[in-house]
């Protein structure tokens, strides 16, 4: 694949503007509306077929796997990793009202929210249960971009109602790359030519690399020491090219779409329709969430009145459900695997690797109930899968309150309904599983 100088931006629209129309098909009009990097990265899982291995989230098509699973998974903590987020949603904002549509349309308090300034933002119903979260970054007096999941968008997370605002989906004319772990810094040093490692946590500046602007941000979802990329999509490909090549010496991988929700597991950042469903979704009450289950509370603005509020702050005097990490009995484990070579049974299902999330299919129930030792029933496990740097099976999980301290043993229900069955033993420990050194 040659690798363009710029992206055709025209193209790019084209394709990008009807990803979601249902109406459309890719045999009547509909084309893949593929990642701003794809003509950077030269090959799929097998470097000698000069085969692509693409996967699609928000209908966007991303490399599904580089050099295999395991060696990208090793490398968020051994090296490091270029990931591909560009296929979140991004609203910018702009105009004299901006700080208020955020304040109507969020938890958070904006009273220290200077330029150049990232933040984690959360949006719930007036009943306290979460719409759904995502990052906003102040880029000027009147400019904020947010970007997020689906839930980021008019009317569901932002709310400009009564607000002298223009809302502007930027979706695809932004690329979003993640560079985390060990070497990250190294790497970008080295591609624009000045200290990046004084950048504080959660801030951002423009450097240059390729000779393009390019947004240098200091976070991601690694829990490793990472930043995060942000450019204009015609440059995408060039961008992440350079990146590769420039981490080569390193060791840097590039994670493919196969592994990216393994961060999300051992660093814990729990996720909207992997770890809760927007609570805007009406028939799925039990899979709902508050911002005090995932210890998001802290953020509630306590200076001002806003539908939620009361809830969250009731709730986080008497919690009653938690989410928590759960390490998976590893004997329990292997009996699944094995189950493959059992002739008299029949093989249970086999859990997509790494993560649950892996294949984004529906052939392994997304979500599954957890008991306590007597059998009843405490909660719902999420997101789960295997790590490669601690080789356990870990999983998500949102459990009563009871069941929550670390330490303490509970039951997994594996498998799906009509399917082979069993317990897996599991316990809880500590929340994030992976020590947290982002900042």
């Amino acid at each position: 694949m040659n690798l363009f100088d710029k992206l055709d931006m025209n193209d790019v629209r084209a394709t990008w503007g009807v990803k979601d129309n249902t109406d459309l098909s890719y045999y009547g009009g509909k084309f893949p509306a593929f990642s701003p990097a794809v003509q950077g990265q030269e090959t799929g899982m097998n470097p000698n077929s000069g085969i692509q291995h693409y996967s699609a989230l928000h209908n966007v098509f991303c490399v599904h796997e580089f050099t295999g699973w395991q060696d990208e998974c090793l490398a968020i903590s051994k090296t490091g990793y270029i990931g591909d987020w560009s296929w979140l949603n991004k609203v910018r904002i702009q105009g004299p009202d901006v700080i208020k549509c955020l304040r109507q349309s969020t938890i958070n308090g904006y009273n220290k929210y200077p330029i150049g300034r990232g933040r984690h933002v959360v949006s719930v119903l007036p009943n306290g249960k979460l719409i759904g979260d995502g990052i906003a970054f102040r880029e000027s007096e009147d400019t904020v971009l947010m970007t997020g999941g689906t839930m980021v968008a008019e009317g569901l997370m932002i709310r400009p109602e009564g607000c002298d605002v223009k809302l502007t989906d930027v979706t695809g004319e932004i690329f979003n790359y993640h560079v985390q772990g060990p070497v990250s810094a190294q790497v970008i040093e080295d591609l624009c030519g000045e200290k990046v490692d004084d950048l504080a946590f959660l801030t951002f500046r423009d450097i240059t690399i390729a000779g393009r602007t390019v947004r240098l941000y200091r976070g991601g979802m690694s829990g490793e020491l990472g930043y995060e990329l942000f450019g204009d999509t015609a440059d995408g490909s060039v961008i992440w090219d350079a990146v590769v090549k420039a981490g080569a010496k390193y060791g840097l991988r590039q994670l493919g779409l196969r592994s990216l929700m393994l961060n999300h597991l051992q660093a814990y950042f729990p996720t909207i329709w992997v770890d809760f469903i927007p609570a805007i979704v009406p028939g799925a009450e039990a899979l709902h969430r508050t911002p005090n289950d995932f210890g998001w509370d802290g953020l509630v603005d306590k200076t001002r009145d806003f539908p939620g509020k009361d809830a969250i702050l009731a709730e986080r005097e008497n919690p009653t459900t938690k989410c928590v990490t759960l390490e998976w009995n590893t004997d329990d484990c292997i009996g699944i695997y094995t189950s493959l070579f059992d002739t008299d049974n029949e093989a249970f299902e086999q859990m997509p690797m790494p993560v649950n999330t892996s294949d984004f299919s529906a052939a392994f129930p997304q979500f599954t109930p957890a008991f306590n030792m007597k059998g009843e029933m405490i909660g719902m496990v999420s997101n789960r899968g295997y790590s490669c740097q601690f080789k356990k099976i870990l999983s998500l999980a949102t459990l009563d309150a009871a069941y929550t301290e670390e330490g303490t043993d509970v039951m997994v229900l594996y498998g799906s309904e009509g399917k082979r069955q069993t317990m897996i033993r599991a316990r809880v420990v500590r929340t994030p599983y992976k020590q947290d050194l982002r900042k």
